[in-house]
């Protein structure tokens, strides 16, 4: 068989090239088949509201280009594999069935079946305006509580970071011109600022009128407001008024971050849903201050996300894996504005542009996030992604702009409250980092000089957060750079705290093993950790007076550490007085204490406020199972378990276990 012949069936099935007609309907009246009237928009289009859609060929395409034309329909992302925003709001991957709508190229009649639900106006409807709007407060009591929200040195936590002071103002005095026409996620979220503004600005709680009680009322509006919103009508508005709302929930609570488990779960979901977990250089129909914006919203959530589950001791909401949108640029409120075709580049980082303390936080957060993954991995990892953690805390530690970093305390008077603030909470968090990171290990190192570094680095880092402890607890009292600050910080009485004392208290215990004996003279470093110890004790039962969970952990430490003295070769602690404890940053000399006129005060000689039940404790004939004390420690759960010490509750480790009178007469 000669080539001509051969060749001739595959000739026969090509057949003669045929014609690409320019098509002269719209796609979506092709797609529907029905008459175009070849306007722009064409009728039909006008009619379903999908006049964005009304797309008219230049060129009739291939076979093999129909499928991939689709794309250009849809003004969403630039792949399937990431994801698109379907008319031009909710965010959809690639496991949504309307991702194989788009590559069959059919996004109209996606679009009709979306756009009786995501097209709808948010208005508060009839009726619901006046119980809404019957709270609102004076035009010129507003305008206080807003000026003082936004005000440069206001510290009312990450919320103020989402929200674009212009645009914001923009739709504030359109308001005032037509209430009746505002949206319930605009009200819900001037609500919340409202509330945060009441509850953190001593001027404005002062105010006659103004109180706590008016704040919650405030924040029970806004939470009205967030219920009567559709999730299928979430907005960026929406995000940012939940944000606001949950800050303010979450204060009240006792417990860091409890009362936003919930809370931040929808909040993260509906961020998802917008696309907001993707970068928007993904979506060609966002304009760049939407895109600076989402970027913006996305790191508050984030960050959010992050620290509740961190002290939460839970998984986070949001995987390292699922995003990956950029961080917001460095730029003033006023650098950007809607209309702008393409964003300034960065500024410098100064302590004139406020969001740069975000964006360092934001790169501690971004590790944290791994490490809080690492330590909820519930198979065992090796200790290798424990060091390339610990080598990505430094670097992100290092990255701390200038007019951030804690470098003492010395110049905290100079310093403006916010600025300090900024400063202990970037220090902090590192800090709690690199003990939560490496406090698993302390039992290894104890055996295997691997993780010596281990050892270290948690030591090093407890005893930073003490020494922060007792710095804030002295700046916080009358006279100190903090006493007048109102606004979100750390407080002496932090969990973080009590974490980093319990650390200390087992690698001295771990001390008193290794020596032979009582030691004869105490090595230097140890009774620095137990005076940093002893003062952590007489802060928490200090502050016991008016917290019930500061008394629980004054118990603890006060049980350990005169278990401890002895061991150590330390001597006994002086007879308690009546007065206040005042500290400095874990040096052995003391700050003067205002009310003893200016004299200096020993370790020994600091007053503590005594604990009833402490006196039931009788430590001649009690001492401690260590061996049960370390799986307290390193145990995941280990606030409950003390918890469950101190209230005698039953718990995984009965209190019987723990405090053994059978090894009381060991040295």
């Amino acid at each position: 068989m000669d080539a001509s012949s051969s060749n001739a069936p595959a000739a026969s099935r090509t057949g003669p090239a045929k014609r690409n007609r320019v098509p002269l309907s719209c796609a979506a009246c092709r797609v529907r088949k029905l008459r175009c009237d070849r306007r722009q928009p064409c009728h039909n289009c006008v009619v379903r509201g999908s006049s964005n859609l009304c797309l008219y060929a230049t060129t009739r395409p291939s076979r093999r280009q129909k499928v991939n034309s689709s794309v250009s329909l849809e003004s969403g992302a630039t792949s399937p594999v990431l994801g698109r925003l379907f008319d031009g709001h909710f965010y959809r991957s690639g496991s949504h069935w309307d991702s194989v709508l788009s590559e069959l190229a059919t996004l109209t009649i996606q679009d009709e079946l979306h756009k009786d639900t995501s097209n709808h106006p948010q208005g508060t409807g009839p009726g619901l305006n006046d119980e809404l709007l019957a709270v609102m407060p004076s035009r010129s009591t507003a305008d206080r509580l807003i000026s003082a929200f936004f005000a440069p040195h206001s510290f009312v936590g990450p919320a103020r970071y989402s929200i674009h002071y212009p645009t914001f103002m923009k739709q504030y005095e359109e308001y005032w011109k037509n209430p009746s026409s505002t949206t319930l996620s605009w009200l819900a979220l001037l609500y919340s600022i409202f509330s945060l503004a009441m509850k953190f600005l001593p001027d404005a709680k002062d105010d006659p009128g103004m109180s706590e009680a008016l704040g919650k009322l405030y924040h029970s509006k806004s939470g009205k407001c967030l219920e009567r919103i559709k999730t299928n009508q979430t907005t960026l508005q929406t995000l940012q008024a939940m944000i606001t709302h949950g800050i303010f929930g979450f204060s009240h609570s006792e417990e860091w971050g409890v009362g936003l488990i919930t809370h931040i779960g929808s909040i993260v979901r509906l961020a998802m849903r917008l696309g907001l977990h993707r970068d928007p250089s993904h979506f060609s129909n966002l304009t760049p201050f939407e895109g600076e914006m989402r970027r913006r919203i996305w790191s508050t959530i984030n960050q959010i996300d992050c620290l509740s589950s961190f002290h939460l001791g839970i998984p986070a909401a949001i995987r390292t894996e699922d995003s990956d949108t950029a961080p917001p640029r460095n730029l003033l409120d006023t650098d950007i504005e809607e209309g702008m075709s393409e964003l300034p580049p960065s500024r410098p980082f100064s302590a004139s542009v406020s969001i740069g303390y975000l964006l360092a936080k934001n790169k501690i957060i971004r590790v944290m996030r791994r490490v809080v993954e690492f330590l909820n991995c519930v198979q065992r990892q090796p200790y290798e992604r424990v060091l390339q953690l610990d080598s990505d805390l430094i670097e992100a530690y290092g990255s701390i702009p200038a007019h951030l970093q804690l470098n003492n305390w010395d110049n905290a008077p100079n310093e403006p409250a916010y600025v300090m603030v900024q400063k202990v909470q970037l220090d902090t968090l590192y800090h709690q980092a690199v003990t939560a990171l490496h406090r698993k290990y302390l039992q290894e190192a104890r055996k295997d000089p691997t993780f010596a570094l281990s050892q270290q680095r948690s030591i090093d880092s407890s005893m930073k957060l003490l020494q922060h402890q007792a710095a804030i607890y002295r700046e916080a009292q009358p006279g100190g750079c903090l006493s007048n600050f109102h606004g979100f910080t750390i407080t002496p009485d932090s969990a973080n705290f009590s974490l980093a004392a319990m650390v200390l208290c087992l690698y001295l215990q771990y001390c008193t093993r290794t020596d032979q004996g009582v030691p004869s003279q105490t090595d230097a470093h140890i009774q620095e950790i137990f005076s940093a110890l002893d003062t952590s004790r007489q802060i928490w039962n200090n502050l016991a007076v008016d917290n019930h969970e500061a008394g629980k952990v004054g118990l603890v430490l006060d049980t350990m550490l005169e278990l401890l003295r002895p061991k150590l070769g330390l001597p006994d602690r002086h007879a308690p007085a009546i007065g206040l404890a005042v500290s400095v940053d874990g040096q052995n000399d003391l700050s003067s204490d205002p009310s003893l006129g200016g004299t200096s005060t020993s370790i020994t000689d600091l007053h503590y406020t005594d604990v009833d039940c402490a006196k039931d404790v009788n430590m001649d004939i009690v001492d401690l199972n260590w061996d049960a004390w370390d799986s307290f420690v390193q145990g995941d759960d280990f606030e409950t378990a003390y918890e469950s010490l101190l209230l005698g509750q039953d718990s995984a480790l009965p209190i019987e276990d723990l405090f053994d009178p059978s090894t009381s007469s060991a040295v």
